[in-house]
């Protein structure tokens, strides 16, 4: 990975530019992901608890797929084109929980863990559990309004169960996880044996499960998250962190759980935007400039 970062980094000018603005008809888009066929078989239909429904947000702080404007059809394809990758690794070795995280905060993990999780569950059969597993900054919680429930704190302490957490929303097939209130350290949340059994129960309700962790560096708690995870994926924002911390964060990441890197926030009008084939059997693609929160 580290080898990687480098040729990426060296092969991305700083240039300012902006993302072509080609139009885009979004419902062509979503008509197009309906339309695909899944590579993996149903997943068992065990049943949830009647939950609380949240509304993915529109307009300008919304995810990408959902936004009322026109966006970039480069985006959408390279957040399909992850989905793709990920479920073909998946039918090979069925794995069901993914952690992303980045180097440092800014890079877009929380956007992409949004975005990949409205395109998993545009499909037939592909339910899927987003998970704000950053019990400090709570990012993923805010993007969804800040709902007035329960979360994952409260499933780690055991107050609740997982499946009266686990709230609905207006997307079918999506259904998410909000960080919760928090009234420890966050790390302390992930060192018992909770977090290992409520990764257990989603691998046997979800398709895939998607859990959006802090950082990898300062903190302890994206070690301790995803030592439970099945995988884990990398979202690295051109010219954002410093190469010597990106070698820090290869050296820190399980090589057995690494998938890829999502390399986010290119300039699509740059000869080096071609998904940068040649890591991990094209297991890393970009995402154009502009599609970062």
């Amino acid at each position: 990975m580290s080898r990687y970062l480098n040729e990426i980094q060296k092969a991305n000018p700083r240039n300012q530019s902006q993302t072509d603005g080609k139009d885009l008809d979004i419902r062509r888009v979503l008509e197009s992901l309906k339309e695909a066929t899944p590579l993996l078989t149903k997943a068992p239909d065990v049943g949830l608890k009647e939950s609380v429904r949240v509304e993915i947000q529109t307009g300008n702080n919304a995810p990408l797929i959902l936004r009322d404007d026109t966006s970039s059809q480069s985006a959408l394809e390279a957040y399909r084109g992850l989905r793709t990758r990920l479920m073909r690794i998946q039918s090979k070795s069925g794995l069901r929980t993914i952690a992303i995280t980045s180097t440092v905060p800014g890079e877009g993990k929380t956007l992409t863990v949004m975005n990949l999780g409205l395109c998993y569950s545009q499909l037939a059969d592909q339910r899927v559990l987003i998970v704000d597993g950053d019990l400090r900054t709570r990012g993923l919680t805010q993007l969804l309004g800040n709902p007035d429930t329960m979360g994952l704190a409260e499933v780690l302490s055991g107050k609740i169960t997982a499946e009266e957490a686990v709230l609905s929303t207006d997307q079918k097939n999506l259904f998410v996880m909000p960080a919760g209130m928090v009234a420890s350290p966050a790390p302390e949340h992930f060192t018992g044996e909770r977090w290992q059994e409520f990764l257990g129960w989603c691998s046997t309700t979800f398709r895939i499960v998607l859990v959006d962790t802090p950082p990898v560096l300062p903190l302890a708690d994206f070690e301790l998250i995803s030592a439970a995870c099945d995988g884990i994926v990398a979202v690295v924002r051109a010219h954002h962190a410093e190469r010597d911390l990106l070698q820090k964060t290869a050296s820190a990441l399980d090589p057995k759980k690494l998938i890829g890197v999502v390399f986010n926030a290119t300039d699509v009008k740059s000869a080096s935007y071609n998904y940068d084939y040649g890591y991990r059997q094209s297991n890393s693609l970009s995402v154009p400039r502009g599609q970062v929160q």
